[in-house]
C-alpha cells in the first residue's frame, strides 16, 4: 500500500527540494518526491505525476517558485523567494543511487546552486557539475541504488572538494570482460577519465571486501 503523503506534507517535501537549490522538470520532483519518500519511510507515496504539476502552479502563483524564461519546462527558485535559506561553504547530503530517481540531475542542479550562491563564476560551475555528475552516474550503474552519502566543500584557500560514499553492486570485471560487457567498463573508464581532465586531483577507494566505494576529488577555484 503506498505511503499516505497528504497536500500539506506534499507542499513541505517539495519546498524543501527547491530551498536546497534543486531545479528540473515536473518529471524529476515526481520521481525526487518518490525518492525522499523511499529513503525516510521505506515506501512509495500516492502521489501523481498530476499532483505534483498541480502543486507546482500553485507554488509558482504564490511567487514562491518560477519557471525558467529559456525553456518554461523548468522549475526553479527565484532570488525573491521567501524560502530561499542560508548557504553555507559545505553541504551534505544524502540520496538514492537508483537511476529512476534522477540522482544525476538532482547532484547537478544542487552543486550548480551551492556554487552560484558561494559566487563561483558560470564556467568553472559547469566544469565542476560535468565531473560531478559523471561521479553520480558510476555510483548509480556500479552501486546497490542504496543510499549515497555525498559532501561539497570549498575550504578557506578557495578549493571545493567533493567526497561520494556508496554501497557497491558484486561484479567481477575479468567475468565481464570475457562475457562481452566492454560497454559497462568502458563507461567506468570514460567518466574516470572525464573527472580527472576537469578535477585537479581524484581519488576512488574500493573498499576490502568490494562493498563500498569512496570518492574524493577536488579542485581550486582560484
Amino acid at each position: 500500500m503506498p505511503f499516505p503523503l497528504s497536500r500539506t506534507e506534499l507542499e513541505k517535501e517539495v519546498k524543501t527540494l527547491f530551498s536546497n537549490g534543486l531545479s528540473g522538470n515536473v518529471n524529476d520532483f515526481y520521481s525526487w518526491v518518490f525518492m525522499e519518500t523511499q529513503r525516510k519511510f521505506k515506501d512509495h507515496p500516492n502521489t501523481t505525476l498530476e499532483g505534483i504539476t498541480s502543486l507546482l502552479d500553485d507554488l509558482i502563483k504564490d511567487g514562491i517558485i518560477t519557471t525558467n524564461p529559456i525553456d518554461p519546462r523548468e522549475y526553479l527558485l527565484p532570488d525573491t523567494s521567501p524560502i530561499i535559506r542560508k548557504m553555507g561553504t559545505s553541504e551534505q547530503f544524502v540520496i538514492l543511487g537508483a537511476l529512476s530517481y534522477n540522482p544525476m540531475q538532482y547532484v547537478r542542479a544542487r552543486l550548480d546552486y551551492f556554487l552560484k550562491r558561494n559566487g563561483i563564476q558560470e564556467e568553472l560551475r559547469m566544469d565542476l557539475c560535468i565531473a560531478t555528475v559523471e561521479a553520480v552516474e558510476n555510483a548509480a550503474k556500479y552501486g546497490d541504488g542504496g543510499g549515497v552519502e555525498v559532501n561539497f566543500q570549498i575550504d578557506k584557500h578557495k578549493t571545493f572538494s567533493i567526497e561520494m560514499i556508496n554501497t557497491v553492486k558484486d561484479f567481477n570485471l575479468e567475468d565481464d570482460i570475457q562475457r562481452g560487457k566492454f560497454s559497462s567498463t568502458a563507461t567506468l573508464m570514460r567518466g574516470m577519465m572525464v573527472m580527472q581532465k576537469l578535477f585537479d586531483s581524484v581519488d576512488l577507494e574500493i573498499s576490502d571486501n568490494r562493498k563500498q566505494a569512496i570518492l574524493k576529488a577536488t579542485r581550486k577555484l582560484t
